[in-house]
């Protein structure tokens, strides 16, 4: 297995979660070992054997857990768990004895849906200062293609390199039907898309669906950011190449694509369309160049942000066609994470939170009122969002809920951990340890 074998035998000696017994996941007793060899689907496990104090409205005692006990204490931050929100499904890198797979698991019960047969990806980037002492890891997403969700198990690396011949990025993706079923299933199209990754992270290279399929995004070597759309049905690649010559591509939408400038970051719409003329209420000097800016994209809503006579402007606007859902001003709006409650109806970036049937928007920064800046990384269905008092996603020392009817925080005790992903009736919380290893907890909600 070339240079992927030493990192997952490296990475499977004595990497194990603190606290879950003696190697393997907490419900290993249930025949699910840390890792696993490509099977059948198996009966759930019993329940949670590490208790997690959680918000009120979760039961840390129903649900299930996994340990990801193979991984290495430093590795780039791409993620490693996605849910389906269609099939209702949890999906995870794992490893087993021939290479990396992906586990899809029913997120109520933890039965094991289908693993895919072991895969031997890409080499990792050596030698070209892209990962330091990290190690690149396969990671997994799940996108919605004309109704039918996948699950995508994706990794960047290196082909064709030798002693004589110089290798070449790419980032492969292996697609997986997310109803598919059974053990060693093989993924129903593999797509190789070369790109030319300035570093790795998050920031640097994103593979996600942002609400209109499937897309990769990367930052390249000459400072440019680059973006794909993947029909991962027939494999077919839309490159944001003419609309992204003097700016970046942000979503592909059935008439083109979201496209910010580099220069201010100000929005332009598919098919000529002027974000400008859907400037929203209060928006001051809504038709000069550069009156807005690009905060993020989730679920199909594109986010702005606007000057105005006080404060600054948080708008939401349908990607498609470009018009005005709902905006909010608030003093100081921060972060440019966006995210979605599983049924689209709540969307929040940083600390600006809106619900989209109620046309309400919230502002959630620190003021005369608050002490604390809160942050929202998840929103569940009924309009509860959880975030932490920091700008960064894994610093959880202190955490909040808001209640999205109200707008209104509420502090959580200290070490309550919140859900780092949202299901219909499930919360994900993702419980990384300092030495190696991730306990994935699915939580039922009460």
């Amino acid at each position: 297995m070339r240079r992927t074998r030493s990192v997952v035998s490296v990475a499977l000696t004595a990497l194990m979660l603190a606290g879950c017994g003696g190697g393997g996941s907490p419900d290993a007793k249930e025949g699910d070992k840390g890792s696993v060899t490509p099977s059948a689907a198996s009966p759930g496990p019993k329940g949670p054997s590490v208790l997690l104090t959680v918000p009120s409205g979760y039961d840390p005692k129903r649900g299930w857990q996994h340990t990801l006990d193979w991984m290495p204490e430093d590795y780039s931050a791409q993620p490693l768990v996605a849910v389906g929100t269609h099939s209702d499904t949890v999906a995870y890198v794992d490893t087993a004895e021939d290479g990396y797979v992906v586990q899809v698991r029913d997120a109520s019960t933890g039965t094991v849906r289908f693993t895919s047969r072991p895969w031997d990806p890409p080499a990792p980037m050596e030698g070209n200062g892209l990962l330091g002492h990290s190690v690149e890891l396969p990671s997994v997403t799940t996108t919605v293609q004309d109704g039918r969700e996948y699950v995508v198990l994706w990794a960047h690396g290196e082909t064709g390199r030798d002693a004589l011949n110089k290798g070449k990025q790419s980032v492969r993706l292996l697609v997986f039907p997310a109803d598919a079923s059974g053990g060693a299933v093989a993924p129903t199209r593999e797509i190789d898309i070369p790109v030319d990754v300035l570093a790795l992270g998050r920031k640097h290279l994103q593979v996600a669906d942002w609400g209109a399929g499937l897309e990769v995004h990367w930052e390249s070597k000459n400072t440019e950011k680059k973006a794909v759309a993947v029909d991962v049905a027939t494999g077919t690649l839309d490159r944001c190449a003419d609309a992204c010559s003097q700016g970046i591509g942000r979503l592909r939408t059935d008439q083109g694509w979201i496209v910010s400038d580099y220069s201010q970051d100000s929005v332009s719409m598919p098919g000529g369309r002027d974000i400008r003329d859907a400037a929203p209420p209060g928006a001051t000097y809504p038709r000069d160049e550069g009156s807005n800016s690009f905060v993020g994209v989730t679920g199909g809503r594109l986010l702005t942000r606007w000057g105005a006579e006080s404060g600054t402007l948080t708008a939401v606007h349908d990607s498609d066609s470009g018009k005005l859902v709902t905006s909010v001003a608030c003093d100081d709006p921060r972060g440019t994470e966006a995210v979605a409650s599983p049924d689209g109806r709540f969307v929040a970036v940083g600390t600006v939170a809106f619900d989209l049937q109620q046309r309400n928007g919230f502002c959630l920064e620190a003021g005369e009122e608050r002490e604390a800046n809160v942050y929202i990384w998840s929103i569940a269905d009924g309009g509860t969002a959880f975030g932490t008092l920091d700008d960064t996603r894994y610093d959880k020392e202190r955490t909040a809920e808001v209640d999205l009817s109200t707008g209104t925080p509420r502090l959580l005790p200290e070490g309550t951990r919140v859900p780092d992903l949202t299901l219909k009736n499930t919360g994900v919380f993702l419980t990384p340890n300092s030495t190696g290893g991730l306990l994935i907890s699915a939580l039922r909600t009460k």
